[in-house]
This record gives C-alpha cells, structure tokens and sequence, in this order.
C-alpha cells in the first residue's frame, strides 16, 4: 500500500515538473510580448522627446520666446534642470542659466561645468546650441552612455545669451555699447584683475556668478572663425606672437580635444587654421579685458573660445547641420576637462570612519600643487579642494606628474601619477596627517568609476565611443519601465529560459527525492 502511495506521489511530482517545464516557455513568451511593448512604448516617449532637439534647431529665439522655452523644459524636465537667473543686462533683461544635473539646485561632490552663449550680440548660435544640448540631454539620459555620465556626474550650466540686449540689436556690443569680451579685468592694467566697478551689469553678473559656483571649466561660443582658441588672449607690448600660459600643455590639449572631436573644425580644408583648428589667442590677434583670460586668473576655471561657424549670423536652414557638426564635441570637452586629469577628494582625520579604521573627514581649502616630472615645473596652485566636500577636480594633458598637496597646520603630501592618453584621468584621495602626528598620510589609487560606466580599452572606445573620449563602457538599454538597464538578446533569452527550466526540474527532483527518503524510514518497523 505504502509501496503504491509512493508510486503514486512521484507520477505527480513528474506531473507537475513537466507542466511547469512546459509552461515556462508560454510563460517567457509573455513576458518578452509585454517588455517588447513597454520598450516600444518608451522608445516612442523617446522620440517625441528628440522632436524638441530638432525643434531648437529650426530658427534663432526671440528673448521672450527663449525665456518661454527654457521655462516649459524645466517644467518637462524637472528631474535633471533647474532654471534660474544670474542678472540683468543694462536694459533690465534677464540673463537665464539652466543646470543640467540629477540633483539640480544641490551642492554635491561633483564638478560644475559652463557654456555661455551669445557674448556678441550679432553671434547667436550660442543661443541655438545650448538648447539643443539640453533638450539632447533631457531626451538621452537614460540611454546614452555619455549623457548619463554627464547628468550623473556634474553640474553643467547653460547660458544661451550673456548679452540678449545686443541679440534685440543685432550689434555686437550691449545696450550701451561695450564690447563684454572686452569688460573684463585685464591682467596688465591690473595684475591682480580686481574689478574696477566700472563693468557693465552683464559682465559683473557673470563674474560674480562664475566665483560662487567655482566652475572646473568652460567655454564661450562665438562665431566668425572655426577654431578653439585658448590663453593668453593678450601680450605685454600688444604684439601678435604666441603668448603660452602656464597650463599652456592642458589647454592645447583640450582644445584639440574640442577641435578633433568637431565634423570639420580639425579638419586640412580648415581655411584659416588648417592644421588642427585650434589657436593661441595671443598668436591670433591679441585682446585685453577677455571673459577667458580672467576665468583663468580669478576663477580659477579652464576657458576655452570656441568660433562655431566662419558666417557671423548663419542662416537659419543650415542650423541643424552646425548643431550635428558640434554635438559630440559638447558632449566630449565637459567629460574631458572634469574627468579627463586629475580628480579625486582630501580628508584628514576627523570624524568619519575610515576604511582602516582611522577617523577621516573631508579636508576642504588644500592645495592642489602640480609638477610636471619631465621638466619639475610648477603647474599654478590654483586647485583647491572644496570646503564642505574636499573634491578637487585638476584639468591635465596626458602625461608624468608629481602632486603636492598641503595646507596650513597639516604634513604635506607628494605623490607620482600618470595621466593617461585614452583620456579616462587619475584618481587620486589623499588623507593628510595634521602636523605633530605620527603619522604622515596616505594616498588611494582608487578605481575609475562613474555611474553608468565600466572599464574598456581605450582602442574601442575611440572607435565606438560616438565622440566621448572616455574609455567607459555600459551596457545600457531599456528594461520594462523604460529606464536604463540590461537590453537581453534572443539568445540570451532563450539560454536564460533553459536555466530556469533546468532549476524548476532540479528543485522538483530534490523535493521527491527527500519525501521519498521520509518514507522509506517510516516503512521499516521500529525494533523491539
């Protein structure tokens, strides 16, 4: 009887194991019709949303419709924008800055990025090409490896127009007449480039603005050439003649970066710099009072300025194919110039755990100082750590360094690093002992890692990095909710399919095998 009870109860457990086998396939089905219909679904939100890139594209803004614009895509893209107002121009308008970041409006640990557009008044693709970028990156930051990177791990602010009163104009200077690329304290009439109170209301706006965000780098767009220009803007005796800075090495690099990663600025049919598309500024023609020589100086930011377009005013028509022709060189000059050196945070001992089991804290105010090992010349001191965070972000070329990283009432600290030519940077946290310690301070050579982004060589992504030249690589696609995640192939699917089939069969088996041995301990009779 026991015996045919037995029997009975594996054909059942047979049964329900080749049902389940058989459904799963049924089952897998589904579920593929009904993720097939969330990611077409998704992909159709999708390309609504790349209607407003094509729609930024068509014809230059008026101020009132720009304003209008940027406030209806903060409204359809509140998760990553925050717009707000840095001034007014002399006739009261204002000049609007749009943050692109996952957590606008926060201070976080992350660099802060800047493209200002429209300083000339009769250059305005500056206008066109700040929206499309933000409208690209609202529409792509779920998908595109480097828009993620760029929502995920910075802050990039956007200014259409610094001068929208000389755009109402068509004139080249503000309301008033004043060229702003012009306004800005020069490093000759005085070497400490303090304001002198007589800047135009734009360029105080921007001053101020540029010195309480403390942006990494950034880069201006003007037109009437097709070339990235870079410091010095001015030399001492006004001749024309090449006048390097000190990060003269870092700024070549990053402007060739911008220039080669162009359709056509780096290209040899370049008419007037046809041998890579990039210029000193001083070399070209010199200028005194230059937004980009007083970033450098006083906000300790890497400008770069970018002619877009040889035509002053390009038509309307031809819009889109400038915006093709620039894209991934925006996407590419934010990552490179944040990323692309050296990055990495200071702390000290203090109040947080360490992973050695000393107390660290962030160490804000340290100085960055940088020397190249060829040579043993001092890069400028100008990185500091951030107070509050302790993140320091170094814009270098590829190339053998030594740092130096000190502060008042700590031990200095010297370490080598190398930073790489694929572009993926040096990271590198320091822990600073205070003075009168034992102790005398470490460096982590941590692994490069952003959100979204696993190592490659840098072989395949120059080839398919779609003009980022980080060597990152994500396996990014659209799971059910139509959100980044693991895009699985057919075969994939199907090998998957079989795993589950061959668990449920495992566990079946397993759970009659130890019913079975239940029972045949129950059938033998006890012993006397």
């Amino acid at each position: 009887m026991r015996r045919a009870a037995l029997l009975a109860l594996l054909a059942l457990g047979l049964l329900a194991c080749a049902h389940l086998a058989a459904s799963l396939p049924s089952q897998s089905a589904v579920l593929k019709r009904k993720r097939g219909k969330k990611r077409a679904a998704a992909e159709q939100r999708q390309l609504a949303e790349r209607d407003w890139v094509a729609a930024s594209v068509q014809r230059y803004l008026s101020n009132q419709e720009l304003g209008d614009w940027l406030a209806g895509f903060e409204k359809r893209c509140k998760a990553v924008a925050k717009l707000s107002t840095i001034g007014t121009s002399a006739e009261g308008r204002p000049i609007w800055a749009l943050e692109i970041s996952d957590r606008p409006g926060q201070a976080e640990a992350e660099p802060a990025v800047k493209y200002v557009g429209n300083v000339h008044g009769d250059e305005p693709t500056g206008r066109v090409f700040t929206l499309a970028l933000a409208e690209w990156l609202c529409a792509n930051h779920k998908t595109d490896p480097r828009a993620k990177r760029i929502v995920q791990s910075m802050h990039l602010w956007l200014v259409p127009t610094m001068n929208p009163d000389g755009f109402e104009r068509r004139s080249r200077g503000n309301s008033q007449g004043q060229d702003l690329n012009r306004d800005f304290p020069d490093r000759f009439s005085s070497p400490a480039m303090q304001p002198s109170g007589q800047e135009q209301p734009e360029v105080a706006a921007m001053m101020a603005w540029s010195q309480s965000v403390g942006f990494v780098a950034s880069a201006s767009m003007h037109e009437g050439a097709l070339v990235a220009n870079y410091p010095w803007d001015g030399t001492a005796d006004r001749s024309t003649r090449y006048e390097n800075c000190p990060d003269d090495a870092t700024f070549r690099h990053l402007a060739s970066l911008y220039a080669t990663t162009h359709k056509r600025m780096a290209q040899p049919d370049n008419p007037e710099f046809p041998n890579g598309g990039t210029t000193n500024g001083a070399a070209w023609y010199p200028i005194y009072g230059s937004m980009q020589d007083w970033n450098y100086i006083v906000g300790r930011c890497f400008e770069l300025t970018l002619e877009l377009s040889q035509n002053k005013w390009p038509d309307e028509p031809g819009l889109a194919a400038l915006w093709e022709d620039n894209k991934d060189s925006l996407l590419a000059f934010p990552l490179a110039a944040a990323y692309g050196g050296l990055w990495g945070t200071v702390r000290e001992e203090g109040s947080l755990r360490g992973s050695k089991g000393r107390e660290v804290a962030p160490l804000g105010g340290a100085n960055i100082t940088v020397l190249a090992t060829a040579t043993g010349e001092e890069q400028p001191a100008w990185v500091l750590s951030r107070e509050g965070r302790g993140d320091y972000y170094r814009p270098l070329a590829p190339g053998r360094y030594t740092v130096v990283v000190s502060k008042a009432g700590y031990k200095p600290f010297a370490a080598n690093f190398t930073v790489p030519a694929d572009g993926s940077g040096a990271q590198r946290h320091f822990v600073l002992a205070r003075e009168g310690s034992n102790w005398g301070g470490e460096v982590a050579h941590a692994p490069r890692f952003l959100a979204g982004g696993a190592p490659e060589d840098a072989s395949a992504a120059a080839a398919g990095g779609g003009g980022s030249l980080l060597p990152w690589k994500a396996a990014i696609g659209l799971n059910g909710s139509g959100e980044a995640g693991q895009l699985w192939t057919a075969e994939q699917t199907r090998s998957r399919d079989r795993l589950v089939m061959l668990g449920a069969g495992a566990v079946c088996v397993y759970g009659l095998w130890i019913t079975h041995s239940r029972l045949k301990r129950r059938s033998h009779p006890r012993r006397m």
